[in-house]
């Protein structure tokens, strides 16, 4: 397969990555917008119907593609138990569509774990009308007060947060070619609390997807020399952190 998998966060996945109302709301219209006239839209890296299942219920025709059987399945109980739009069980690099089929093509958080997100892309300029574009929002974590200091810790234990595809608008432009055009739609800004405790709980339980080329044994080991080095420096595990985050989605319209 050429994306990570998310099988093994299907249980979880929406209790960490899930949005506050207002951000969600603010999102799904921003997007909605976008899409009004566009015809079928296709999602790729689909999961849990976090983007899919709010634009779905303002109208907008979708197909859901995505990797992780689990995934669709836990889609399919957030719509209520019913498919809520044709989902396909697929690589985003061989994507079962026809030619030129869809108005749209959506990815949330999926190109940075894609080392061939180039093969990804080829295959949705593929399926994408003439007058389609892509849609685009490449994530990124958000610095905590933590996160200087401990990042020594981690390398010094041979961990490293891994991105092996892209997080960049410019790059994403620049391999559509010289016609293609980079539009950055409104961005939405998401405030959240987190303390240092909940970070060490998630690297143990290995939540996210950086975490999971290591054992349980070695994130254990981090996190047990991050705790000592919290203690070192009397910084209490439970103090939260107020963090602001930027969601940025971008519009590219292929030059064709």
């Amino acid at each position: 397969m050429s994306t990570t998998s998310f099988d093994r966060a299907a249980g979880f996945y929406d209790a960490t990555r899930g949005l506050p109302d207002d951000v969600r709301d603010a999102l799904a219209g921003s997007l909605a917008t976008e899409l009004e006239g566009r015809g079928t839209c296709l999602e790729i890296g689909v999961g849990t119907g976090r983007i899919a299942l709010p634009l779905h219920q303002r109208g907008v025709r979708l197909v859901g593609a995505d990797v992780a059987p689990a995934m669709l399945e836990r889609l399919v109980a957030n719509a209520g138990g019913n498919l809520p739009f044709p989902l396909l069980l697929a690589d985003a690099t061989r994507l079962p569509l026809a030619d030129q089929s869809v108005g749209a093509v959506l990815a949330s958080h999926v190109f940075h774990l894609m080392a061939n997100w180039q093969a990804a892309v080829d295959e949705i300029l593929r399926v994408l009308r003439m007058d389609g574009a892509l849609f685009a929002d490449f994530g990124g974590g958000v610095p905590t007060p933590w996160s200087e200091p401990t990042e020594p810790i981690m390398h010094r234990l041979g961990v490293n947060h891994v991105r092996p595809g892209t997080s960049s608008a410019d790059e994403m432009a620049n391999y559509l070619g010289d016609n293609a055009q980079a539009r950055p739609l409104p961005p939405v800004v998401m405030t959240s609390e987190r303390a240092l405790a909940q970070d060490l709980d998630e690297w143990e339980r290995q939540v996210h997807a950086w975490t999971w080329p290591y054992s349980a044994e070695k994130m254990r080991e981090v996190s047990t020399e991050v705790r000592a080095w919290a203690v070192s420096e009397g910084w209490p595990l439970d103090r939260p952190a107020r963090l602001q985050r930027t969601i940025q989605w971008w519009c590219f319209q292929p030059g064709k």
